[in-house]
């Protein structure tokens, strides 16, 4: 099978990623602080740079693609996997595996951001409803067996 690039192109499409991982991975890292911090500023410019990243990483996703399908392949992990063990270079086969590690550790600290946001606006809409009057009562079962929430509203000048 003819590859529409050579082992030095992918080696250095990789190495490429890598970086580009490698920063995301930093930002994310900051941005949980951010988070934890709850510093909206720092995380609004932190995602600015994020977005930027993540175009970069999604043009080079788009290349593979194309060069997977250029050497009748998909582009998927089986099809990545056989064009790797095609081009017989173990630099680029363990390259290619840092580079999957990357973006498992890239994925689960989103993960983890993602987790701080929901909790910070779970806690910010708790404390948003408190201030309009309106609590959240015990759940209970009504006599269908369906659970309702008991509501009670104060309104924040009388609580």
């Amino acid at each position: 099978m003819s590859l529409p690039f050579s082992a030095d192109q992918l080696k250095q499409h990789v190495n490429q990623d890598m970086a580009t991982c490698a920063s995301l991975l930093e930002l994310l890292t900051q941005e949980q602080t951010a988070l934890k911090r709850r510093d909206a500023d720092a995380v609004e410019s932190i995602l600015e740079k994020k977005v930027s990243l993540l175009e970069i990483l999604e043009g080079s996703a788009k290349l593979r693609q194309a060069w997977a399908v250029s050497a009748q392949q998909t582009s998927d992990e089986q099809g990545w996997s056989q064009i790797i063990s095609e081009l017989g270079n173990s630099e680029i086969k363990q390259q290619w595996a840092a580079l999957k590690d990357m973006y498992i550790a890239v994925r689960q600290q989103n993960e983890i951001n993602g987790k701080l946001l929901a909790r910070h606006q779970k806690t910010v809409s708790r404390l948003l409803d408190v201030m309009r009057g309106k609590t959240a009562g015990p759940s209970l079962y009504n006599a269908s067996g369906y659970s309702s929430n008991q509501a009670r509203s104060n309104k924040f000048g009388e609580a």
